[in-house]
């Protein structure tokens, strides 16, 4: 891989540290500012933590297809993927994978809206908060000086 490329690789590794940093900070503001606002009661809250903890799912997802991606990638020039021990068993299991944390996200949004009762507000909250922080690393990215 040659330097430029690598270079790249760092800044986005760089940039999704800084998202998922950020996730964290705003969704404790958020969480501490919905008990305040709610004077004590943690209904906003729960939806908070319940929206967070769907959109972790996601990302989880999605950060393992693009590694499982990035992975078929890297494979050697000389060989045919198919041919590769295991690939079928390896399909599966990512397959699997995707579905079980879907099945999961689902559970997690019937709990939080059924028997805990969380606003859907605060559940929207939650879901907007790495939203919120991609766009702050946006806003740095355009601002930051030109090489």
């Amino acid at each position: 891989m040659d330097q430029v490329h690598m270079d790249r690789h760092d800044e986005a590794d760089r940039s999704l540290r800084r998202i998922e940093r950020d996730s964290a900070v705003i969704c404790l503001m958020v969480i501490l500012g919905a008990i305040a606002v709610e004077r004590g009661r943690f209904g906003m809250a729960a939806g908070v933590i319940a929206g967070v903890a769907m959109m972790l799912i996601v990302y989880a997802v999605v950060r393992s297809a693009v590694d499982a991606s990035l992975g078929r990638a890297a494979l050697p020039a000389g060989g045919d993927p198919a041919d590769r021990p295991g690939r079928w068993r390896a399909i599966v299991r990512a397959t699997a994978l995707v579905a079980g944390r879907y099945a999961i996200f689902a559970v997690i949004a019937l709990v939080a809206l059924v028997p805990l009762q969380a606003n859907p507000l605060g559940v929207f909250v939650g879901v907007s908060v790495p939203v919120v922080a991609m766009a702050i690393e946006a806003v740095r990215l355009v601002r930051r000086p030109r090489e």
